[in-house]
């Protein structure tokens, strides 16, 4: 019995043991969990915090970007007047004025120029519209000498033949002509500066040289046909357009052909002006005009040109008027000129190897209009 009374208190204190030992686990995992929980508070009001305190930062960035700080508005003033305020130890005094934090415009806020855009194009000075060598024929020379026989006089004469009689005998003579040809050039010269600074010289250059060397040569063939020119210039008239008319006859008359007659545009518009105040309708005098104020003569063009002395026409045959060309118009860059190496220059030339040979001098005319 009191072994049975034994087992039986043992076996409930250890009950009991069991028992304690379940509640002292339930209670510290309670105790865990609240303070799990705790903390999960804790971490979630921190993050809160930050997140309020990055709000605040983003807010007070985009403040100082819309509007700045005295503080900086006052380094800016001390750093553009620094050089005054070192003074203030010598003396001298100093007032220093803090610019109003305002609107932005270019005249209070820009120092230098805005951005620019460039044109693609330059403005260069006009050229001359007709070129003397486009309204005549180009033939070339080997070298720099051209020769040409030239018809002279001749004597006898062809004629019908009297029964029994010899035939009618003719000789003809002719002479040599020299034509020595001339290089009519020009160059400039600029520096690699230049030619990287404006990099659009490289282009534009040729342009001014051409138009420069046609205004030359034109001047050049202009002088040389006028003043070889010996046709007739035979005319009683005072009116312009009945002067050329004559003139145009004495050509044909000449038996040469009167290709054009070249006058400068003052002369022009004076031809224009005679046909309009005398009431000429097209056609009368065998003088047309057209509606861009061209104008034909007797069947022949006047072409105004900018080349030819004002009040005087030149009729040519272009038959007889050849350009002589040895070697063709060029434009040639190069370094080695001069000491070009040593300053950093390049030359550009441009030049042709030419003449002009008005074979017969009477096959052109030169004369003076009223």
């Amino acid at each position: 019995m009191e072994l049975e009374i034994k087992a039986i208190t043992e076996g409930f204190e250890a009950f009991k043991v069991d028992a304690k030992k379940s509640i002292e686990g339930a209670n510290l995992e309670a105790k865990e969990a609240k303070e799990v929980s705790v903390k999960l508070g804790a971490d979630l009001t921190e993050v809160k915090a930050r997140l309020d305190a990055s709000e605040m930062r983003v807010k007070l960035m985009r403040e100082k970007e819309a509007a700045p700080t005295f503080g900086e508005v006052y380094a800016k003033a001390v750093e553009e007047n620094f050089d005054s305020i070192i003074k203030v130890k010598k003396g001298q005094p100093f007032k220093m004025e803090l610019k109003v934090v305002g609107n932005m415009t270019l005249a209070a806020n820009l120092t230098g120029d805005s951005v620019a855009s460039y044109s693609t194009r330059q403005a260069i000075l006009p050229s001359q519209k007709v070129n003397f060598r486009d309204l005549m024929s180009t033939t070339s020379s080997a070298t720099g000498l051209y020769v040409q026989y030239k018809e002279t006089t001749s004597e006898g004469a062809i004629a019908a033949q009297t029964e029994g009689s010899a035939k009618g005998q003719i000789d003809y003579d002719f002479s040599e002509v020299k034509i020595v040809n001339d290089y009519i050039a020009g160059f400039a010269r600029y520096s690699k500066q230049m030619m990287k600074s404006l990099p659009w010289i490289q282009n534009t250059l040729p342009r001014l040289l051409m138009r420069d060397f046609y205004a030359a040569e034109n001047a050049a063939f202009f002088t040389a046909v006028s003043g070889a020119a010996t046709g007739s210039t035979t005319t009683a008239e005072t009116n312009d357009v009945l002067q050329i008319i004559d003139y145009v006859a004495n050509q044909r008359t000449a038996k040469f052909a009167a290709s054009y007659g070249l006058v400068s545009h003052a002369a022009l518009a004076a031809l224009n002006k005679l046909t309009f105040a005398a009431g000429y309708y097209t056609g009368s005098g065998g003088v047309l005009t057209n509606v861009d104020g061209q104008m034909a003569i007797s069947g022949m063009p006047i072409i105004p040109v900018d080349w030819v002395t004002n009040a005087r026409c030149l009729i040519v045959d272009r038959d007889y008027l050849e350009r002589v060309e040895v070697e063709s118009l060029n434009i040639t860059f190069s370094e080695e000129d001069g000491d070009n190496f040593t300053k950093n220059l390049i030359t550009a030339r441009i030049e042709c190897y030419e003449d002009v040979n008005l074979m017969l001098p009477t096959s052109a005319i030169y004369a003076t209009l009223t």
